[in-house]
């Protein structure tokens, strides 16, 4: 029996460099959210279960926003990321004063009780077309590892500054390596990010994770235990634990992720500015 693939999107985010909450912004043709867009291609894919992480606040604008938007047979779960949301054998009272989210792979273990099998996993803050979707139903469907659908990282950069992408090196179709790199931006002409805290140059050509993945469901122990150990580390208030340095972890022993490679374009809003340039090009692809 073919199993049920099912779509998580990681909504909980505040926006703050947005200046709102993105996951309800108006930016398709016909005032759609990209959350909304991403539902409709991901079905059309054959995704018919879908699974929104948000925080508890947006549970009924975002609702309300979806009312009749979507096919009746998309099955279509929330659930929250919550600071106090922590493994077991650790106590969140130490960190329950903060404020933001712990990250895109607290936001991804926070769906652990609603994932059973095969998964695709997007941000609601960017649109990946649709060719992404086909690609990850696919992979889903034909195999148990892994897999991540990369764009070019001269594609995915923001004009009103800085960005925050998972560099990619890969061989054969096989990802080898994914680093987070903080704060990608031209200086002077020069691309530029911060890697480990250090300053490097960047290729507009490397392929760059936008937060595109298949995985199975034996992504959540590892999740688990990255948490973990996150947690035991005392994390700042800045501080975040990203979903490619777990899947770097796993890669080191032993775990295989097939690269595949985006054929269509990337949109996203990280800044208020981007909002103009995203309209127009879905206008363009989407538009009547």
């Amino acid at each position: 029996m073919t199993q049920v693939l099912t779509l998580v999107i990681l909504a909980a985010g505040m926006g703050s460099r947005f200046g709102g909450d993105k996951q309800l912004a108006e930016l398709g043709p016909k005032g759609e959210s990209l959350l909304l867009l991403s539902l409709r291609q991901a079905f059309a894919a054959g995704f018919r279960r879908a699974v929104l992480v948000i925080r508890p606040e947006l549970e009924a604008p975002l609702l309300a926003s979806l009312q009749g938007q979507l096919p009746d047979d998309l099955e279509l779960h929330c659930c929250f990321q919550r600071l106090d949301d922590v493994p077991a054998t650790l106590d969140s009272a130490p960190w329950l004063e903060r404020s933001k989210p712990w990250g895109t792979a607290h936001a991804l273990w926070s769906a652990r009780h609603l994932v059973s099998g095969p998964m695709a996993v997007i941000t609601a803050d960017d649109f990946y077309c649709a060719d992404a979707f086909a690609q990850l139903a696919l992979g889903l469907r034909n195999s148990d590892n892994w897999m991540l659908v990369a764009y070019r990282l001269g594609n995915t950069l923001s004009e009103h500054g800085g960005v925050n992408r998972g560099l990619c090196r890969a061989a054969d179709g096989w990802l080898q390596d994914i680093r987070e790199c903080l704060a990608i931006e031209y200086i002077d002409g020069q691309l530029q990010g911060q890697l480990a805290g250090n300053s490097v140059a960047l290729s507009a050509d490397m392929p760059v994770s936008m937060t595109c993945w298949g995985f199975q469901a034996d992504i959540f122990p590892r999740l688990e235990s990255a948490l973990t150990n996150f947690f035991k580390q005392q994390p700042q208030a800045s501080t975040e634990c990203f979903l490619p340095d777990v899947v770097q972890e796993a890669m080191a022993s032993g775990q295989s992720v097939r690269l595949a490679t985006a054929r269509d374009i990337w949109l996203g809003v990280t800044f208020p500015g981007d909002a103009p340039r995203v309209r127009q090009a879905l206008m363009e692809l989407l538009g009547d």
